[in-house]
């Protein structure tokens, strides 16, 4: 993201009182220690905003009460009239020094007034607060830039949408993403085809990115702008590593185009891992679980209990031994048994073409899901006139680091050779299948390929494939996997 630099004309605007809540009549100015939230602030790297806009933020919290015009006006005069020398309020009178920023402060509160802040999801007040005063400063310094108010509060809007519902382990893989320089040269982005993505006219998309890549740089230099890493989640709040994540879906149009097909894929149920948990019987297992005894040589596994019953009520253990309804001890050994994904990636030349690295990327993407929740193993190998190789990814560290390495000059292969790539998937599989404790495997096949397909149901032998035809048709490759039960996507 570029600096935006903010004229020095508009220093006061952005530093003052932002005359937007009724502090005196709101009740969470007791609830929420102000203190508590700037010591946050500074552990997240928001310590230069400044205090006004901190208790607009902590106010907007519930009540999101905004001043009428008349109130604004007033606060302006007041909050520069408290830092004039008394001659300058004389002459004030006259001038009106103090009312040179009203009609911005108006505009603010016509931008704030339709910010969906409902979209702020925190686990506490002070978290949604903190999420509120990062929103206030960048639409303030948005202002300052001569931003219409109603295209800031649609791109907030908009960014606060999309990230609203983003769950905790997704966020944490779209912070790994590499910057869009690393995913997309600059020469390669078709804004025509964004533009045929988003139905809307390419004119239109590019004034669009403009704006929005102007808020965006705004809205990373209240955190800083600075990434950071995240291994202390409760410094770095949800709510605000969202909005992190929403500056760069504003400022990078590509990782809108992932996380779109990343949900697209959620929702197909046939593309769901399988993860099973099994406790099993073994003489040198870690655990111990109780369960009825099952024949009369487990005898010696009752519980001590039991015996003293013998001793207590003769004719009641009797009883119960003959209906074999006494407990007995086992030791037993934890297995779980994980999908297993393997899936093959198409980085030919033409990959680079539109948001194809993306669209690639979000079904990666979606499996490090599952490896990230420990549902899934997964391997995936890249593919063009030859496969490369192998990745094997099974813990969540590893699935982050994937996704770091990952730039555009990956895709600079030879042509497709999808032939290929479905026979050398499924004989690592095979090679890796009986190494794996997971489920009946699935193989996975992302290109662009339009290509003829040569490659038998029988040569797949019970592997269900699953089939994304990125931006292209390919007919033969959707009926193969249709015939596997598995899930065939094309025109990504």
């Amino acid at each position: 993201m570029t600096q935006v630099h903010v004229a020095r004309k508009f220093r006061d605007f952005i530093r003052f009182h932002t005359h937007i809540t009724y502090p005196e009549s709101s009740e969470r100015r007791q609830q929420i220690n102000t203190a508590e939230v700037v010591k946050k602030l500074d552990a997240i790297g928001m310590g230069h905003v400044h205090v006004p806009i901190i208790w607009d933020g902590v106010h907007l919290v519930d009540e999101g009460r905004l001043a009428g015009a008349n109130e604004i006006e007033r606060r302006v005069r007041l909050t520069y009239r408290m830092r004039m020398w008394k001659i300058a309020t004389w002459i004030d009178e006259v001038f009106s020094w103090s009312a040179r920023d009203v009609e911005l402060y108006l505009q603010l509160a016509q931008a704030l007034r339709e910010v969906d802040f409902e979209h702020i999801k925190g686990r506490t007040d002070v978290d949604r607060a903190i999420a509120n005063i990062a929103i206030i400063a960048t639409a303030k310094r948005s202002l300052a830039q001569g931003i219409p108010p109603d295209t800031i509060t649609w791109q907030i809007n908009w960014a606060l949408k999309q990230v609203g519902g983003l769950e905790a382990d997704e966020v944490e893989l779209l912070e790994c993403l590499p910057d869009e320089s690393m995913l997309k040269s600059a020469d390669k982005i078709d804004h025509e085809q964004m533009a045929r993505d988003r139905g809307i006219s390419s004119i239109a998309l590019v004034d669009n990115i403009d704006t929005r890549g102007k808020i965006a740089s705004l809205f990373a230099d209240c955190f800083g702008g600075v990434r950071r890493e995240t291994e202390k989640k409760e410094t770095h709040p949800l709510s605000v590593r969202r909005l992190d994540v929403a500056s760069r879906l504003l400022a990078e149009p590509g990782m809108e185009a992932l996380l779109r097909i990343s949900r697209i894929a959620n929702e197909y149920v046939a593309f769901q891992p399988r993860f099973e948990k099994k406790m099993t019987p073994a003489v040198d297992g870690d655990q111990t679980r109780m369960r009825m005894m099952q024949s009369y040589d487990e005898l010696p596994k009752l519980a001590p209990a039991a015996w003293a019953l013998k001793v207590a009520a003769p004719k009641y253990f009797r009883y119960r031994l003959a209906t074999k309804s006494f407990m007995v001890r086992e030791k037993i050994k934890r297995s779980d048994k994980k999908q297993f994904f393997y899936a093959m990636l198409d980085r030919s030349k033409s990959m680079q073409q539109g948001e194809r690295i993306y669209k690639l990327l979000a079904i990666l993407l979606n499996r490090l899901r599952a490896v990230g929740r420990r549902e899934a193993i997964l391997g995936y190998s890249f593919f063009d006139s030859v496969v490369h190789e192998e990745v094997i990814v099974r813990e969540v560290a590893e699935a982050r680091e994937e996704i770091r390495r990952m730039h555009y000059e990956f895709f600079t292969g030879d042509d497709t050779d999808i032939n290929l790539a479905l026979r050398e998937g499924i004989k690592r599989i095979k090679n890796l299948v009986d190494d794996q404790e997971s489920e009946q495997p699935e193989l996975i096949i992302v290109t662009d390929g339009d290509h003829g397909i040569n490659v038998r149901p029988e040569e797949l032998k019970g592997i269900m494939l699953h089939v994304f035809v990125v931006e292209e048709q390919n007919d033969d490759l959707i009926k193969l996997a249709h015939h596997t039960g598995g899930v065939a996507l094309d025109g990504l």
